[in-house]
C-alpha cells in the first residue's frame, strides 16, 4: 500500500516523500524565506519548486516574485538551494513570465513577435536556467500552464500566427520545444513543465490536444509534468470537483512515461492517500497548506493523518502575498 510519505523517485531525483511542495508569490524578506524554506524542508516535503521567479524587472507579477534580474540573485538562489539539500530536499526553479517588452514597445502580443523577440525570449530563458545550475539548484520548472506568456504562444485561442511558430499544435510548440532541446543538451539537470489540462475557453487547449502537448515535451526530453487548470488556484475551492484532474492526468500517465504531478487544491492526508492508491498517480502537488502552516506535514507524518488548517480562501493569491491571511 502507498504512503504519501514513500521515498520515491521523480525521475532522477531522489525524493523523501510523494510532496510536491509549489509556490507562486514572494513577498516576504529574504530572512523570512530562508526561515520559511528551512521548515518546509524538514517537514517531509519531497521536493520544492520554488515561487515565480520573474523573467523580466518589469513584467506584471515581478514585484510579486523573485527575480532574476536583482544583484542579490544569485547569492539568495545559492543559499535557498544549500538549505534544501541540507535536509536531502532535491529543489526546481519555476520560471516564466506574463508580458515580453521589447524595448519601448509593450506588452508585445504573441502574434507579434519577431523571430528576434523568440530567440531573445528562448536565450533569456537559458540564461536563468544557467544562473540556478551554478546555483546549484537540481532544475527548473518551465511554467506552460495557468495564463503566463508561453501557455498563451501554446494555445489556438491566443496565438493566430501564420509562420513556423503557428498552426498546428508542434509549430505552436516550436518555441518552447527548441528551448526545451538546448537546454537538455547544454544543461545536466532535471527540467518539469507546468501544464494545463484544458482551457476552458472556446476555441483553446483541450484535454484530448493537451496531452499531445504532453507528448511532444516528452520526445524532446522532459522529465516531469505538473498538471494544473488555467487560473489555478482560484478553481481549486473546499467545494471544488477534482474528478476532472484525477481523470486527465489518468489519462496522461498512460500516454507518456515521464512522472505526472498532480496539484488541485489537496489539504487530507487521507483522501491524499486514497488518492494514490486508487488511481496511478504517484505524486500530488500543494500550495496554499504550506503557505498556512510551513510545517504541518511534519504533524501528519507522526499523527499518521492530518488536515491541512489552510481554509482555501484564496486570499494569499488574490492579494499576491506570501503569507496567510488568518494565520
Amino acid at each position: 500500500m502507498k504512503d504519501i510519505f514513500d521515498k520515491c523517485k521523480l525521475g532522477d531525483l531522489e525524493l523523501n516523500s510523494r510532496i510536491i511542495r509549489t509556490g507562486l508569490w514572494q513577498t516576504q524578506t529574504m530572512r523570512e524565506v530562508y526561515e520559511k524554506y528551512e521548515n518546509i524542508a524538514k517537514s517531509g516535503v519531497g521536493l520544492i519548486i520554488t515561487e515565480l521567479i520573474s523573467l523580466y524587472p518589469k513584467d506584471k507579477f515581478s514585484e510579486y516574485s523573485i527575480k532574476s534580474n536583482y544583484p542579490q540573485f544569485m547569492i539568495e538562489a545559492k543559499k535557498l538551494a544549500e538549505i534544501s539539500h541540507s535536509h536531502n530536499v532535491p529543489i526546481l526553479g519555476q520560471i516564466e513570465f506574463i508580458k515580453y517588452d521589447r524595448g519601448i514597445d509593450r506588452d508585445i502580443d504573441v502574434n507579434d513577435l519577431t523571430l528576434e523577440d523568440i530567440r531573445q525570449i528562448q536565450q533569456d530563458m537559458i540564461v536563468v536556467a544557467q544562473k540556478l545550475k551554478l546555483a546549484g539548484f537540481d532544475g527548473i520548472q518551465l511554467a506552460l500552464g495557468n495564463n503566463f506568456f508561453l501557455s498563451k504562444f501554446i494555445n489556438p485561442y491566443f496565438n493566430q500566427r501564420s509562420d513556423d511558430y503557428g498552426g498546428n499544435t508542434f509549430n505552436r510548440m516550436r518555441l518552447v520545444l527548441e528551448l526545451i532541446k538546448v537546454m537538455k543538451t547544454n544543461l545536466n539537470f532535471h527540467i518539469g513543465c507546468k501544464v494545463n489540462a484544458f482551457d476552458g475557453r472556446k476555441g483553446g487547449i483541450d484535454a484530448r490536444e493537451s496531452i499531445e502537448i504532453c507528448k511532444l515535451l516528452e520526445k524532446v526530453g522532459i522529465d516531469s509534468v505538473q498538471v494544473t487548470k488555467p487560473l489555478s488556484p482560484l478553481y481549486f475551492t473546499k467545494d471544488a470537483n477534482e474528478n476532472e484532474l484525477i481523470e486527465f492526468s489518468q489519462d496522461l500517465i498512460q500516454h507518456i512515461n515521464v512522472p505526472v504531478i498532480l496539484g488541485g487544491g489537496f489539504n487530507d492526508m487521507k483522501h491524499m492517500n486514497e488518492v494514490i492508491n486508487n488511481t496511478d498517480i504517484e505524486f500530488l502537488s500543494m500550495y496554499r497548506p504550506f503557505v498556512a502552516e510551513e510545517n504541518f506535514l511534519e504533524k501528519w507524518k507522526d499523527d499518521g493523518e492530518g488536515i491541512s488548517r489552510c481554509k482555501m480562501c484564496n486570499n494569499c493569491y488574490r492579494t499576491k502575498t506570501s503569507t496567510c491571511y488568518h494565520y
